[in-house]
């Protein structure tokens, strides 16, 4: 099993995790960072550098961050310059949850392909899913 950072803007990293838990139990070896209205984005990179660089000492690391070229996307991306660890973007919670559950059994490798997969595959038009568009369009006239 290998950590996960999860990586985010204000609370999200936070309750992601926390709604992640609700499903799947509670979690080992996982931390959240986010980065909050008026926080330092330097004392934030420390604290992400200095947790991947903790979680390294105990072998393979995925992060996740929130979007793309976001600070706490920055920062992320800062430190891969000299630690190695996988960092995919554009966490929701399927992705997480696909994580947090196949990191027992699976290579980190398997394990990012899977929740990228799961990730996108989440998303839905739900008014279509359910044949509503013509309702909806009806409705607005």
């Amino acid at each position: 099993m290998f950590d996960v950072i999860l990586v985010s803007h204000g609370s999200f990293a936070r309750a992601v995790l926390e709604s992640a838990e609700l499903i799947c139990g509670d979690q080992e070896r996982v931390k959240t960072y986010g980065l909050h209205l008026g926080e330092s984005v330097d004392v934030f990179r420390d604290m992400v550098r200095g947790g991947i660089a903790e979680s390294l000492t105990r072998g393979e690391v995925l992060v996740l961050s929130d979007i793309q070229s976001g600070s706490p996307f920055n920062v992320t991306c800062a430190a891969m310059g000299d630690m190695a660890f996988h960092h995919v973007t554009g966490m929701n919670l399927p992705m997480v949850i696909e994580a947090l559950v196949d990191r027992v059994d699976l290579p980190i490798g398997e394990v990012v392909s899977n929740a990228l997969a799961l990730g996108a595959s989440s998303m839905a038009d739900v008014n279509a899913l359910v044949n509503l568009d013509s309702e909806v369009e009806d409705d607005d006239e």
